[in-house]
């Protein structure tokens, strides 16, 4: 081998070597960034630890903005409580009035996707349920 395909072939190994590295960390910096939390544990975790990095908070600091949200969520809990019923007439208004507008080949259909909705949202709840919440 020639010394200039040498450097050539080093030069090609460099800028491949550099460009996996490039691409690596600019996965891991994407993914951190776009990857959304499972689940509302997730989300909060990482809400705190985005809080404590940007605004490098004392323990102390960390342990009040915990107490915080935890009233927070135990108060959109209770609104949540209070107003499900009259979103959940609502709900049942709505597939009413959709079921008012289907043919009867329609409508059979149309249950079938409410009960796969249905199950969707009892499985979450369970899910959300066995993550502390």
């Amino acid at each position: 081998m020639t010394k200039p395909t040498r450097i050539a072939a080093l030069c090609l190994g460099i800028v491949f070597l550099a460009g996996a590295i490039f691409g690596f960390v600019a996965h891991g910096l994407y993914a951190e960034h776009t990857t959304r939390a499972s689940n509302p544990q997730q989300m909060r975790e990482r809400y705190i630890s985005n809080l404590q990095k940007e605004l490098a908070l004392s323990p102390g600091q960390v342990a009040q903005i915990t107490s915080i949200l935890d009233e927070t969520r135990q108060r959109f809990r209770e609104i949540r409580e209070r107003m499900e019923p009259e979103f959940e007439s609502l709900r049942e208004l709505q597939r009413e009035r959709i079921m008012g507008i289907l043919t009867p080949e329609q409508q059979p259909k149309y249950q079938a996707i409410l009960e796969q909705h249905r199950r969707e949202q009892e499985r979450r709840r369970q899910q959300n349920t066995k993550a502390g919440h």
